[in-house]
């Protein structure tokens, strides 16, 4: 009987011995998957689909489930979707769905001699959205990416919400004076010759603010000069052209946050309104122009609750 029993105790010693050691693999294989999952927006795995036949537009999506909450993150002006690093950072263990587009002419996505109007910039995003099956997304989007936004909620079968980060608007009421006028088509125009990279640098530091970090202003150096000269060109006539400007309403939840330091208008907040009846405004003082880098933890505070 004695035996029987140290026999009896050895197997059960063996299962547990057996079990364990499933158990410990199980432990690793989880802990391997989980080192492996990407820790940045620049390790992510990169996604192309293609437009018009020869056009490949890079983008980026975190947790990709139709059925949650989307997030869809546009770039400005000579930047690209790692501008939004400090946002992937904040979402990636939110359970939503993140994704990052980076605009045609931008960077990974193809550049081609074509116009760069907001209908090509929407075009874009709508693909986008339509081959992961997204119909309603939080768009967000900074400085030039905040009109893109607009126009593609405005002609496109999106709908959801915005957020506009430093968004750049012209206004257009029949009433602009002639001086108005030239300014606007003097900037239109600006990116047009050869010294188009020397603009472009001039402009990325007139875009810091009084405590702006160097890193931020390092960023939009390393990216914003390295732009086409016909895609800047392209880019900033037609952000001019008064067609592109509808005094539209969106009536959908709309957060702005902006910054004294990109020349606002005492009068910002009231035009604000007028656009966007449902409106949650904050205005900044001494932050340069990229709000969500500079203070990226009070801006992904104010977007979390936004979204909630």
């Amino acid at each position: 009987m004695k035996k029987l029993a140290e026999k009896h105790d050895n197997h059960i010693f063996a299962i547990i011995v057996h079990m364990a050691g499933n158990l410990m693999g199980l432990i690793s294989v989880i802990m391997m998957s989980c080192s492996h999952q990407p820790q940045t927006l620049q390790k992510m795995k990169s996604e192309f689909i293609t437009i018009d036949d020869s056009i490949n537009i890079h983008y980026k999506i975190w947790n990709p489930n139709a059925e949650l909450k989307t997030l869809c993150f546009i770039h400005g002006f000579g930047c690209d979707m790692n501008t939004w690093e400090k946002q992937f950072e904040a979402f990636r263990d939110n359970d939503v769905q993140l994704v990052f587009i980076d605009l045609p002419g931008y960077g990974k996505s193809d550049k081609p001699h074509v116009d760069y109007t907001f209908d090509f910039f929407a075009h874009a995003i709508d693909e986008v959205l339509n081959a992961n099956n997204i119909k309603d997304a939080v768009f967000v989007g900074h400085s030039l990416g905040t009109p893109v936004c607009r126009h593609t909620l405005m002609t496109t079968n999106h709908s959801g919400a915005f957020v506009d980060v430093d968004g750049v608007y012209c206004f257009y009421d029949d009433t602009e004076t002639p001086e108005y006028i030239e300014a606007i088509n003097q900037f239109g125009h600006a990116f047009d010759g050869p010294d188009c990279r020397e603009v472009i640098t001039g402009f990325v530091l007139s875009l810091a603010g009084k405590n702006t970090p160097q890193w931020v202003t390092d960023y939009a150096m390393s990216v914003m000069p390295e732009t086409p000269q016909y895609v800047a060109s392209s880019t900033m006539q037609h952000l001019v052209e008064p067609q592109w400007w509808p005094n539209a309403q969106l009536t959908m939840p709309v957060m702005v946050i902006c910054t004294q330091n990109s020349g606002l208008e005492p009068d910002n907040e009231l035009k604000m309104q007028a656009l966007y009846p449902t409106l949650d405004y904050t205005e900044l003082t001494t932050c340069g122009h990229f709000i969500h880098m500079e203070q990226a933890e009070m801006f992904n505070e104010k977007l979390k609750e936004f979204i909630e």
